[in-house]
């Protein structure tokens, strides 16, 4: 029995009810039936088919040409457009308005995952309305069908089908192949996209940022901790070493320690008593001051000396939390005084340099902004999402060099490494009101472009495209799509597979 395709009338935005679109795909000698249980399969009769976005849910339905007196059950796929799966809870009243007459009737849950089957029976003929009222736990949607023929007998639904046009470009993709899977379509829609230099660049530590840590004294280095190394995390005022310089002759910590320590004792109890003799009046005020003087300079070098020394050593601390990027003594090496033992990199504000031909220079003036993709991210990132800034671009060029510098600040928000290489978009001037679409949704064989567009519920077509500019996450679609269309963003590649594989029926999917 041949199937009846009813051509859609268009399509509305995203968040508005939109048109239907024909199903597109052939069920060669099966079509949906339904039995009384709610299940449907392959039959010999003809079926119509509709597929309708509206707000939150896609409906693809499926059901026999409606006829007065007969019984017609609908097999009502309502899929969650945010995620591309089934929608599992809810209730679904189903009406038929022909004129001034209706029926109805409800299911209060599916017959499976995602499948709604109510069922009517037509009481008079002509042109009306289907209407689908879903009801979930957490939203609601009405989804009005127009155009619904109802035939008075059998023999006036056959004839009135058009005969059944075969397409080799209809690739089948069963709703229950896409519910089981990571899927997704968007809708092909006209906005603004930036244009693009394309470049290179490298993730770097903002000067200032950075501290080196140096020994106080000379002696030798011991680790305080053995999981001290390259990428480590560290607290400000975290031990990291001690020096120790007790046997040398002549940079004897130990031995400082111990005559400031005795010219501290002595200059304290010198002190002590010249506020008593001061008190007898036995010495004057000058010799008083003297006194206080020595008392203060000793107490002050032993403080300065003690800061930071214990019985082990010298204790050295980190003066700022951050990574260690670079280690520059070996644990039991003897140091100088004032010797660079250990670089902390704070990484939460950081330099992206991008470097840039200079055919671009005129362009460099409009650039206000980049995304930028690290070897270590899956998905491009985009600078705003740092809190990032453009810093400068280069007027003069570096000796030795082509490229013309330019340079972004932004915080590190997603441990982001300093020295990492990265691919670039740098965003200059909009272009407007173009066609776009995400760029997870390109497939390319050798040389040619192209997206899977979903015709109809379960039917998709491969559909070769013309690209313009691509900011990383959109790309600009010169020609081969049309606003309004929805094309699959992600499960392209199964729909390939789906297309090449002998395997899987034309339609052959019961509920």
């Amino acid at each position: 029995m041949l199937k009846y395709i009813l051509a859609a009338s268009g399509l509305c935005l995203m968040l508005a009810c939109q048109p239907v679109q024909p199903s597109g795909h052939s069920h060669g000698e099966e079509s949906h039936s339904h039995d009384e249980e709610g299940d449907h399969s392959h039959a010999d009769a003809g079926t119509v088919s509709y597929t309708k976005w509206a707000g939150q849910v896609e409906l693809f339905v499926e059901f026999k040409p409606l006829v007065v007196g007969e019984v017609s059950r609908f097999a009502a796929h309502f899929t969650r457009i945010s995620d591309y799966k089934p929608v599992r809870e809810g209730s679904v009243a189903v009406s038929l308005i022909v004129g001034e007459k209706g029926s109805r009737q409800s299911v209060e849950r599916p017959s499976s995952p995602g499948i709604f089957t109510p069922a009517l029976q037509p009481t008079s003929s002509g042109v009306g309305q289907l209407i689908f009222e879903l009801k979930t736990p957490g939203f609601s949607e009405r989804i009005v069908l127009e155009d619904i023929q109802v035939f008075a007998n059998a023999g006036d639904a056959i004839a009135a089908m058009p005969e059944e046009s075969a397409s080799g470009d209809a690739i089948d993709f069963l709703k229950e192949q896409a519910w089981k899977i990571d899927f997704a379509i968007e809708q092909v829609q006209r906005q603004p996209i930036q244009e693009v230099i394309h470049t290179s660049g490298e993730i770097q530590p903002v000067k200032g940022e950075e501290k080196i840590i140096a020994a106080k004294s000379s002696g030798i280095v011991f680790f305080k901790n053995s999981k001290l190394q390259e990428g480590r995390e560290v607290r400000a005022g975290e031990l990291l070493f001690t020096i120790n310089s007790q046997g040398l002759v002549q940079a004897n910590l130990e031995e400082k320690y111990q005559v400031a320590q005795a010219r501290l004792e002595k200059a304290k109890a010198n002190f002590e008593r010249a506020e008593d003799l001061l008190t007898k009046q036995i010495i004057g005020k000058k010799e008083y001051e003297q006194r206080k003087m020595e008392y203060s300079v000793a107490e002050a070098e032993f403080q300065t000396l003690t800061g930071s020394y214990s019985a082990g050593g010298q204790s050295i601390t980190s003066s700022m939390s951050g990574i260690i990027k670079d280690i520059m003594v070996s644990d039991g090496q003897f140091v100088e005084e004032g010797a660079p033992l250990i670089k902390v990199t704070n990484n939460r504000r950081l330099l992206l340099q991008a470097e840039v031909s200079q055919k671009y220079l005129p362009q460099l003036g409009q650039v206000r902004s980049a995304n930028f993709k690290t070897p270590y991210q899956e998905e491009v990132q985009a600078l705003a999402d740092y809190n990032g800034r453009l810093v400068t671009y280069g007027k003069v060029l570096e000796p030795g060099t082509s490229f013309i510098p330019v340079l972004f600040e932004l915080d590190n928000l997603r441990e982001l490494i300093p020295g990492s290489f990265v691919e670039l978009y740098l965003l200059a001037n909009p272009i407007e009101n173009t066609l776009v679409v995400p760029k997870s949704a390109l497939m390319q064989d050798y040389n040619l472009q192209y997206v899977y567009v979903e015709a109809a519920g379960e039917s998709f077509e491969k559909r070769p495209v013309k690209l313009g500019v691509s900011d990383g996450f959109k790309v600009q679609v010169l020609s081969g799509l049309s606003e309004g269309e929805w094309v699959v963003t992600e499960g392209a590649y199964q729909i390939k597979m789906a297309s090449m594989s002998s395997t899987i029926p034309a339609h052959g999917h019961t509920h």
